[in-house]
């Protein structure tokens, strides 16, 4: 089979691809033409590309350079174009870049394999079930956190503000070890905390002996449910574990209280505090989206 074409993309509009190859990019084909990729290429066959290769830079994490490839499903030699799309992202990292990443659905077999040919290695599964309130709270039988403030009243007090951010911060360097972030200040960090714009209400810290122990972030309600993300604890020994159930419990009375009926998680296997929480869920039952990393 003869190659395809693959050269630096160009403004892409909609009718240049596959009636295919538009779905599966549909969502973020402003940003491609808005240029917030580094790198964009193509892959073309007859009049229509058939194939796209982005890569980008997060600054969050500057050691990794992240690439993705969209295929039109009908194509009769999807590995070879995805080889060959690979081949050309790879010449070209940014010079800050140690590592390639890649991440995908775990059923999606042909990418996989892929990755796997080309020196790629699984770093780190993600699971993102629906939880239901009503259910959390049958299976978490602790008791709840008995002194507890919202993000809001944490954000007033400057002691307890500064306990937090260095704990946050502490915590997701820890657990994003297979992907370093970046060194950011504590200012940095409440920036950044700031524009995730978390629930205020329901966001909560733990105390004990006046300091912050434990904390979780909600994210606000989209229709019934909410979204679950950061969570960690100050330390490491098994009665900790047990603080963090229980201040999730009086997270889910409060969202009990007001009418809230399901919770979006995000269970990363590199996230030991996530995993514990939620060890009454079986994970490997469930599709994961999966991150793979190249050294170069």
């Amino acid at each position: 089979m003869m190659p395809y074409m693959i050269p630096e993309a160009r403004k892409i509009r909609k009718d240049d691809m596959t009636k295919n190859l538009q779905q599966q990019v549909k969502g973020i084909l402003p940003k491609i033409n808005a240029g917030d990729y580094r790198h964009i290429i193509e892959a073309g066959s007859d009049k229509h590309i058939v194939a796209l290769g982005l890569s980008w830079k997060n600054p969050f994490h500057p050691s990794a350079e992240y690439l993705r490839i969209y295929l039109d499903d009908d194509l009769k030699d999807p590995a070879g174009v995805q080889r060959q799309l690979f081949t050309h992202l790879e010449k070209n990292p940014s010079s800050t870049a140690d590592r390639l990443i890649y991440s995908l659905m775990n059923d999606q077999v042909k990418m996989l394999s892929t990755l796997k040919s080309n020196g790629y290695e699984l770093i780190r599964k993600t699971y993102e079930p629906t939880l239901i309130v009503a259910e959390c709270l049958s299976q978490i039988e602790t008791s709840a956190h008995s002194s507890v403030l919202t993000y809001g009243e944490m954000m007033k007090d400057p002691q307890l503000k500064n306990e937090f951010f260095t704990l946050l911060k502490r915590n997701y360097e820890a657990t994003h070890l297979v992907n370093p972030a970046a060194d950011l200040t504590l200012s940095e960090w409440m920036s950044l905390l700031l524009d995730e714009q978390p629930d205020w209400n329901l966001s909560l810290i733990g105390l004990t002996d006046g300091s912050v122990s434990s904390y979780i972030t909600i994210f606000p309600p989209e229709d019934e449910g909410v979204e679950i993300a950061w969570m960690g604890l100050r330390t490491e020994i098994p009665t900790a574990r047990l603080e963090l159930q229980q201040l999730f419990k009086k997270q889910l009375e409060l969202l009990n209280q007001k009418g809230i009926r399901s919770i979006e998680t995000e269970i990363d296997t590199t996230d030991h505090y996530a995993s514990a929480l939620f060890s009454f869920i079986e994970l490997e039952t469930l599709k994961s989206y999966n991150t793979y990393r190249k050294f170069i």
